[in-house]
């Protein structure tokens, strides 16, 4: 029983298509397996990006948090609280070298109008003494 087709068909052109289809199967396989791979890298990839811009994150936070840390108003004298004597000398130190009040709080991290009084009052003392 053999179909009334075959016959038809030369035995060359039955393996010329097998081979075909086998050289086509072939390829398709080696190609899955190569998108498997880059599969596979695009992964390993991301995960590595992932992770640095993590790293990255932490650190600008941790810069953040630091600059912040320093960028904190110094804390002012609270009310009835005394100056300190060495800081009232450095004050009248640094004026007498000429620098100004704004230029004195910043580097002893002092309120500018305590400053300023404490400059004042320096001043009227003087005074009152030369008068006297």
């Amino acid at each position: 029983m053999t179909p009334d087709w075959l016959p038809l068909i030369h035995p060359i052109e039955l393996y010329g298509v097998l081979g075909l289809a086998g050289s086509c199967l072939l390829y398709a396989f080696i190609l899955h397996l190569k998108m498997r791979t880059v599969a596979r890298r695009g992964r390993e990839r991301h995960e590595s990006l992932e992770s640095r811009l993590a790293q990255v994150t932490e650190a600008s936070e941790r810069l953040q948090s630091q600059m912040e840390e320093t960028a904190r108003p110094a804390p002012a004298s609270q009310p009835g609280q005394s100056l300190n004597l060495n800081k009232r000398g450095q004050v009248l130190r640094m004026r007498r070298r000429g620098e100004s009040p704004e230029t004195i709080a910043a580097a002893l991290r002092l309120p500018q109008n305590e400053v300023t009084l404490l400059l004042k009052v320096h001043e009227l003392s003087r005074e009152h003494v030369s008068q006297a």
